[in-house]
């Protein structure tokens, strides 16, 4: 195992777990992850806005169109299409199965580049626990296929190109061919997510200028891929399909700008820096425990990130409503902040056994809580994949019987761990018609039990 994974989490003592009973520890939850997550993928259905981005399709009159009349969002959408009409079901769950734990990779290595040091397995997983615990809706987030093309891979591509723009300013020039591809990815991440591509911008700007201070310098690739990020979000934002959009939600911006702003700030900025009180309860614990991070370097990129949280956030005070997805965004900065804070600590071998036993017992809290969190999910969505059978057995018989009218049973959802760990469960009768190339009126009812091909649908809930 290379000395960059060791789990030797310092290097003044042995580790509590020891190296070899550490190494399989990491191996064991990291296959438990990987397969739990991968058949999570596999088993969510069909469902809210999938139905009209497979109709979308991939050619550039559609994408054309859609940018010019609904979302500035290019990446995101297009990925949408591209993933329903290409992929098979495997396929994307192995896509997203990646893609989420290349995010987590990321986000645990930008931690520890910002704090000098190693990556540490240990951090790895707690990023991934955290990640999996805390976000404020996971399964619109990651687990639904359209919003995992709004949020997961964005964030994929706006964390990756920080990591990438951080490691050389640290490590030197790149090569001509790494600098052309990471132009690309600038441009990708600043067209990524309107919260999170502005702030991203505004943090590797900030960077560079410090780099410039400390150096006197900053190389004309760093400029350049500041430059095709820019691009990005200029792209994003100033798409003449959020023009068209902004105009359903009038009723919000018809309002005085002083109350928007003190109905963001006195109500939803609270409401949305609370949905993140696991991550910030573990940097609590620590900080009372093990005490603050001993470098100023580390300390300064710390509170750095978690000021990025605050304005992904508060830059939220122009949307006229807040998903609790959109949350998402804030909580990327706030794990790297984690990271960066947890990785200084195992640093500072003198107090190695008191930080190593206070990362056990937060791995040991967040490693059982996943596991119950997981198998839930696991449960709950297997139901949901069997009650996907029966509803798409209504519809072939309706087709088959030209039927007009089609009354689908609602999904009913097994108990999770939390509420938001669901699917999206919006439905448009109209875009499943289109899909399934039926002209049948198509509506749900509510049942309060779960079905499967063998019970077959139950009757509406009283």
């Amino acid at each position: 195992m290379s000395s960059t994974l060791s789990f030797a989490e310092s290097r003044f003592s042995q580790p509590l777990l020891g190296r070899r009973s550490g190494a399989w520890a990491f191996i064991l939850f990291a296959v438990l992850a990987v397969m739990a997550t991968w058949t999570i993928y596999w088993l969510t259905p069909m469902i809210s806005d999938d139905f009209n981005y497979a109709n979308k399709g991939i050619a550039w009159a559609s994408i054309k169109a859609h940018y010019l009349n609904w979302s500035g969002r290019l990446v995101s959408d297009t990925i949408s299409s591209a993933m329903l009409n290409l992929a098979p079901g495997w396929l994307k769950a192995t896509l997203n199965t990646t893609a989420l734990f290349g995010l987590i990779w990321i986000l645990a290595t930008l931690g520890a580049r910002l704090a000098g040091q190693a990556l540490r397995p240990s951090l790895l997983l707690l990023v991934f626990t955290l990640y999996w615990l805390v976000n404020p809706d996971l399964g619109q987030t990651t687990f639904w296929l359209v919003g995992a093309a709004n949020y997961l891979w964005p964030n994929l591509f706006n964390f990756g190109f920080v990591l990438a723009f951080v490691w050389y300013l640290q490590k030197g020039r790149p090569s001509v061919g790494t600098g052309l591809a990471l132009c690309i990815l600038a441009v990708l991440a600043g067209c990524s997510n309107e919260n999170t591509g502005i702030i991203s911008w505004c943090l590797l700007a900030y960077l560079g200028l410090r780099h410039v201070q400390r150096t006197g310098s900053l190389s004309k690739w760093h400029l350049l891929w500041l430059l095709c990020m820019g691009l990005g979000v200029a792209i994003l934002v100033l798409a003449p399909g959020n023009q068209v959009r902004a105009e359903v939600f009038a009723h919000w911006y018809d309002q005085p700008l002083l109350w928007r702003i003190g109905e963001h700030f006195g109500r939803r900025f609270p409401d949305a820096i609370l949905r993140y009180w696991g991550v910030i309860l573990v940097m609590l614990v620590w900080r009372f425990a093990a005490g603050p991070a001993s470098s100023e370097s580390a300390r300064r990129a710390m509170w750095l990130l978690i000021g990025a949280s605050l304005l992904a956030n508060a830059i939220l005070v122009l949307a006229p409503n807040i998903p609790k997805r959109a949350l998402n965004g804030g909580l990327m900065y706030l794990l790297v902040a984690l990271s960066i804070y947890g990785h200084d600590l195992l640093a500072q071998g003198q107090r190695a056994v008191t930080i190593q036993r206070n990362l056990l017992v937060t791995l040991g809290a967040c490693g059982t809580l996943w596991l119950v969190s997981s198998g839930l999910m696991l449960r709950s969505y297997h139901g949901t994949w069997e009650q996907d059978q029966v509803r798409r057995a209504i519809l072939a018989d309706a087709h088959k019987h030209q039927r007009h009218h089609v009354k689908l049973p609602k999904y009913f959802f097994l108990p999770t761990l939390r509420s938001r760990d669901r699917f999206d469960m919006h439905f448009d009768p109209k875009a499943i018609a289109r899909y399934y190339g039926s002209k049948a009126v198509i509506n749900e009812y509510a049942v309060n039990q779960h079905y499967d091909l063998e019970t077959g649908a139950p009757s509406p809930t009283p």
